[in-house]
Parts: C-alpha cells; sequence; structure tokens
C-alpha cells in the first residue's frame, strides 16, 4: 500500500426492503398478522410512535404503525377476513401466523415440499415451498367489507 492512498471498505450487513407488498407468506413463528401497506386495510387505527413494537426473528426491534383488519381474496374464491393485523411499512414480507389460522379452525399441513390448508375438511388451497418459504395464494387485498364467504379471524391474547 502506498502513503497516501485512500482505502474504501463497504459493505452491507443486511437490507430491510419489502420486496412485493402483495406476498403473504405462512409463518410458523409469527404471533400475529403482520403487513406492510396501509392502503388495504379496510379498518385501521394508528399508534403513537413507540405505543407498540415488535420483535422480528433477527433480533431487530421496529414499531408497528398501527392496527386492525385487512381483508385477502384468495384464488380458489374465498375472502380471509384477518383482524389485528398489525401494521409494520419495513417488514420484509407480510405475515400470516398460522398459529392464529389453527385457532380458528384453518389446519395448515405441510407435505413435503407443500403446505395444504382446509376448514371443516374443507380444501382451502395448497402453495409449494418457494425459497424456502410458504406464500399464501391471494389474488388482491380488500379494502371493503367481506363477502358472505369471509372466514373472520380475530386475535386472541395468548
Amino acid at each position: 500500500m502506498v502513503e497516501g492512498e485512500d482505502i474504501i471498505v463497504a459493505f452491507v450487513s443486511q437490507v430491510n426492503m419489502v420486496t412485493n407488498e402483495k406476498n403473504w407468506v405462512l409463518d410458523s413463528g409469527a404471533t400475529r398478522h403482520i403487513y406492510a401497506n396501509k392502503e388495504f386495510f379496510s379498518t385501521y387505527k394508528p399508534f403513537k410512535d413507540g405505543e407498540e413494537v415488535v420483535n422480528l426473528g433477527d433480533s431487530r426491534i421496529v414499531n408497528v404503525f398501527g392496527k386492525y383488519k385487512v381483508l385477502l381474496k384468495l384464488t380458489l374464491g374465498k375472502t380471509l377476513a384477518l383482524n389485528e393485523v398489525l401494521h409494520v411499512p419495513n417488514i420484509r414480507a407480510n405475515l400470516v401466523s398460522i398459529a392464529l389460522l389453527g385457532k380458528f379452525g384453518i389446519k395448515v399441513s405441510i407435505e413435503f415440499d407443500k403446505i395444504v390448508m382446509t376448514k371443516n375438511n374443507v380444501f382451502w388451497g395448497e402453495r409449494y415451498c418457494n425459497h424456502g418459504l410458504f406464500g399464501l395464494d391471494v389474488d388482491n387485498e380488500m379494502n371493503e367489507n367481506p363477502s358472505s364467504f369471509a372466514y373472520l379471524l380475530d386475535f386472541i391474547g395468548l
């Protein structure tokens, strides 16, 4: 190295971006449903800065901006209404808690590289593993009242 020569060292320790705000990941480790996009909440209650936080699996703590209901139109035509969804704009993927789905009668089974969802022995859908994650087949998010086929999932305190 020559004296006076500048050394530049750059590295990225972590990139924290929402890669696709329409993607929903079924998460067996999540205790709450989490969503990044505020405009698709059908009802919404904002929080004050720091009023509620989420501890993420990578040890980060992030602020929750608000919460309430998100309606998801599934590809099979059913509408899934998720209540008490936390609004976290900088989450990398929208999360659906498998544990909370189970509390409301939705059975989630993992069979090799696919996940199968049923309710009362009625097929809800299946999804194959993609890059180590199981996504939820969603046609779109809705910000209106659920149809008569909606399944309402309320959060129950643990």
